[in-house]
């Protein structure tokens, strides 16, 4: 059986079920994990240093551990285990593919999931003249 494509449980647990913190978590997550992944996929793609490649996937590798999308903590373990030992660049890459492509399947899940704890706008506070 196939693990479910993202698992909030973790997040809410954390959170304690408050949803502007859930909010604040994804928010973050989103503006961190996109850039990451592109950037993780540049180095892979043009052949960097091992090194380079083990430390980008290390610092993915947290937030992925939060926002759980299915086997992106595990592959980014992989990748980082894979880039320590200096070896096997054609795993790499395809753990990478595999990455790329459950996110953007998670992406729209994710970005849904904060829309719906998105805190209630504060309302305007009307200026109080006094005399």
């Amino acid at each position: 059986m196939k693990a479910p494509l993202i698992d909030f449980d973790f997040l809410y647990n954390l959170a304690a079920n408050d949803t502007n913190y859930v909010y604040d978590v994804i928010k973050l997550y989103l503006d961190t994990m996109p850039g990451g992944i592109e950037k993780l996929e540049q180095l892979v793609r043009t052949e960097s240093e091992f090194e380079v490649i083990q430390k980008q996937a290390h610092f993915l590798k947290s937030s992925a551990s939060v926002v759980k999308v299915r086997s992106m903590h595990d592959n980014l373990i992989e990748i980082e285990m894979l880039a320590r030992q200096h070896k096997d660049m054609d795993k790499i890459t395809a753990k990478l593919d595999h990455i790329i492509e459950t996110f953007k399947e998670a992406l729209p899940v994710i970005v849904a999931e904060r829309e719906k704890c998105k805190p209630a706008k504060v309302k305007a506070v009307k200026k109080i003249k006094i005399q």
